[in-house]
């Protein structure tokens, strides 16, 4: 009876070191741009918790929720907060200084230095997410 158990428990082992270390994968400095313009910087730390904040600069979107154009970031930063991260996913809100809408974020591992961050909002259905580097 011991190898059946010392066999699953090593199956459960060898699965686990399969498992993406979630939060470490999103910590640094994430920036979209456009037209050789960033206008979006999201910093991210990790540790116990996942903290970090987010600056961005004015956008204007289509109504297929294509980006029209952008402005540079500006000094506003502000910390998102109520951040978790699932596989390849990290979710947090984020509200913008001088506003009283909190906005809820998505940001999606697309490979090794990259992602697409968008804007989880029922006002904004088609919204098209930004693509993001790391630095």
């Amino acid at each position: 009876m011991r190898i059946p158990v010392t066999v699953a428990a090593c199956l459960v082992f060898l699965l686990s070191l399969g498992a993406p270390a979630q939060p470490a994968r999103f910590a640094g400095t994430w920036e979209a741009a456009t037209e050789g313009k960033v206008f979006l910087v999201l910093k991210i730390q990790t540790g116990q918790r996942i903290s970090g904040t987010m600056n961005v600069g004015s956008i204007s979107l289509s109504e297929e929720g294509e980006l029209i154009e952008a402005g540079p970031v500006e000094d506003r930063e502000a910390p998102f907060f109520f951040a978790k991260a699932d596989g390849d996913k990290l979710e947090f809100d984020y509200q913008d200084q001088g506003d009283n809408e909190i906005m809820h974020f998505e940001l999606r591992l697309t490979g090794e230095s990259a992602g697409e961050l968008r804007i989880v909002d029922e006002h904004i259905p088609k919204m098209k997410p930004f693509r993001l580097k790391k630095k």
